[in-house]
């Protein structure tokens, strides 16, 4: 048996789903963020509240609902959150092993805040401020729980990946392992809103004018299995965009209406970075793809079958396929092919595709109002979030087709293996008073869970 040489190889990943990835490093892979409503009382009805919107939350979530407040209302939220990351950490591909990690909210910020100012009986002004990301983490995937380097193991046949027996029986056949490395990021998106809503009817409709400041630091180093430094990647952004959203809201009758909303996604321009330390080269630029947030619309109902009870359920759809409109693979950058090009030359179809799913998530929930001494409102909600991260879709190519591309291939199905879909779990409570209410409510998903305390001033 002939057998290609032994090949430690590495190669980097980012997967950010929800908000809009662009291009491979580690630093964010296996995260999945959301983009829902803001204000606790929407959290604890599953998010659901397009077809509701009837408080100041509204000129973010749906604009047009501005119209139901006939009061000055100042509203202010604060969100703590639990998000967790998984990597694949050992193993031997196709049976690897992964792990969890875990960043926490390490204080408790504001994520929105408005002011919502009645015009005469048929239009709404509001100001306001969102959050919807503000995300720190750090990890080191470089010891195995025994507290050394576990590599992940992957075998090449000629025509693609095969087990390390059936590698041991092939003449052409060679062994890989990805590299430790240790990542850390930090992404902070903001959003500053003038929303405005016209009532014409039991038909209204509202638009909001959007500023958003985007700021990005995500840093990846690889090590050799020594753990001294090799690589350095690094993805960066300080930017801005404007957009809107508009919407519409139909009460076909005093118990039953209808809403619907469309969201522009931001689009920011980002540097990306590239070090091969143990060359020496020096740090160049190697890129500067588009952050894209994805775009959305959905559409929902409300219905209050008692005067008591309150049924809502959306439907929003989520362009993640936006997030790679403008990819660029940084390991592929890295790579020469036999006949001396750079794997970053060539277009994704000639080292395959990394592809996101545009996704529908469905919100249902109930609010329910107890007639005590001071009014208590019961929440509950449910929603589905379907796997939306960027997927390495293959092809995952063999010998065949030269050594160094067929790797960076699986390697890519290992860091990017995509996620799973899942289902969220909501609750929450409000204490109504003539001109204050203060509302709580929590959501909880297998890789995602918030706490939120939000408040409305009524003047």
């Amino acid at each position: 048996m002939r057998r290609a040489p032994f090949l430690v190889l590495l190669v980097l990943v980012l997967a950010f789903p929800a908000a809009a990835q662009n291009t491979d490093i580690e630093a964010l892979s296996g995260l999945q963020f959301s983009f829902g409503n803001p204000g606790a009382r929407s959290l604890g009805m599953g998010g659901a509240f397009l077809g509701l919107a009837d408080d100041a939350s509204a000129a973010e979530a749906n604009p047009a609902g501005l119209t139901v407040l006939r009061k000055t209302e100042v509203s202010i939220e604060a969100r703590n959150s639990k998000t967790t990351q998984t990597l694949n950490v050992g193993g031997e591909f196709p049976d690897l092993v992964d792990d969890d990690f875990f960043s926490y909210s390490r204080r408790v910020p504001v994520t929105f805040a408005s002011v919502v100012t009645p015009i005469g009986q048929n239009f709404s002004l509001a100001a306001y401020f969102h959050s919807p990301i503000e995300f720190e983490s750090a990890i080191v995937n470089a010891f195995s729980q025994e507290g050394f380097v576990d590599p992940i193991l992957f075998s090449l046949g000629p025509d693609g990946p095969v087990t390390t027996d059936q590698c041991f029986q092939i003449e052409e056949c060679a062994q890989f392992n990805l590299f430790p490395f240790a990542t850390g990021v930090n992404i902070r998106l903001q959003t500053y809103g003038l929303a405005g809503a016209w009532k014409m009817g039991n038909l209204s409709v509202g638009v909001a004018g959007r500023y958003h400041r985007f700021e990005e630091n995500a840093l990846t180093l690889r090590t050799d299995f020594d753990l001294n430094l090799t690589q350095v990647a690094s993805q960066t952004s300080d930017d801005n965009d404007v957009t809107f959203s508009a919407g519409f809201k139909y009460a076909f009758t005093d118990n039953f209406s209808m809403g619907g909303v469309y969201k522009q996604g931001a689009e920011f321009e980002t540097g990306l970075f590239y070090q091969s330390v143990q060359d020496g080269t020096p740090q160049e630029q190697i890129g500067a793809p588009t952050f894209h947030i994805p775009d959305a619309y959905g559409l929902g109902v409300s219905f209050r079958p008692i005067p008591l009870l309150t049924i809502n359920a959306d439907a929003i759809r989520v362009n993640h396929s936006n997030s790679t409109d403008d990819f660029v693979s940084v390991f592929a950058s890295d790579t020469i092919l036999a006949d001396g090009t750079p794997l970053g030359d060539l277009t994704p179809e000639d080292y395959g595709q990394y592809r996101a799913e545009d996704v529908t998530e469905i919100h249902v929930g109930a609010e329910y109002v107890l007639t005590t001494r001071i009014p208590l409102a019961i929440r509950v909600g449910w929603w589905r979030d379907p796997a939306h991260s960027i997927t390495y879709a293959g092809p995952l190519l063999g010998l065949n087709a030269g050594q160094p591309r067929a790797a960076a291939t699986v390697a890519a199905a290992i860091l990017y293996p995509g996620t799973e879909d899942e289902d969220h779990i909501t609750g929450g409570i409000g204490l109504f008073w003539p001109n204050f209410q203060i509302d709580a409510a929590y959501d909880t998903a297998d890789s995602y869970k918030v706490g939120s305390l939000s408040a409305v001033f009524r003047f």
